[in-house]
């Protein structure tokens, strides 16, 4: 065992390296990538300049958790900034909130319709109006709009 440890080069190296990432490429889970880049590392240092394998393994596990948390550092803080400027996933019905519409129907027993954007959504309105009347997304529940009635225009 020591003497295939001894006869590694930087060929040996670079060859996993290839291997690692060849692999991450069709799995696609992230975790050779890190792996691959430190035995590529540790093959074009071992080019420059020619070490012993104890060195050259301890190289390759330092800059395996190198990489690895640097990467993992950088992508948990573009994680957390994108998750704080973004609006959340799923909750296209609060995007609604403010906007006036149109009831399509009468209000009876509470609820009528409204057509928005692509969708015609069912709301929920405590008064009783006519088609045709104009309303205010005030909530949502599930899914369903609730609307309250817009005053009339003067004249």
């Amino acid at each position: 065992m020591t003497a295939l440890l001894v006869s590694l080069t930087h060929w040996h190296w670079l060859g996993l390296g290839f291997v690692l990432l060849a692999i991450e490429v069709l799995g696609s889970v992230g975790f050779l990538l890190w792996t691959g880049i430190a035995a590529l590392e540790v093959g074009l240092l071992l080019l420059i300049w020619p070490f012993g394998w104890q060195l050259q393994l301890l190289l390759f596990a330092l800059q395996s958790l190198i990489t690895t948390w640097a990467w993992w550092r950088w992508q948990h803080a573009r994680d957390r900034s994108s998750r704080d400027a973004a609006a959340p996933i799923n909750e296209r019905m609060h995007s609604y909130l403010g906007r006036e519409l149109t009831l399509l129907d009468d209000v009876s027993q509470g609820m009528s319709r409204v057509h928005l954007d692509d969708t015609v959504w069912t709301v929920r309105c405590a008064s009783n109006l006519a088609a045709g009347s104009r309303v205010k997304v005030v909530g949502t529940d599930s899914h369903i709009l609730l609307v309250d009635p817009l005053p009339l225009p003067p004249g």
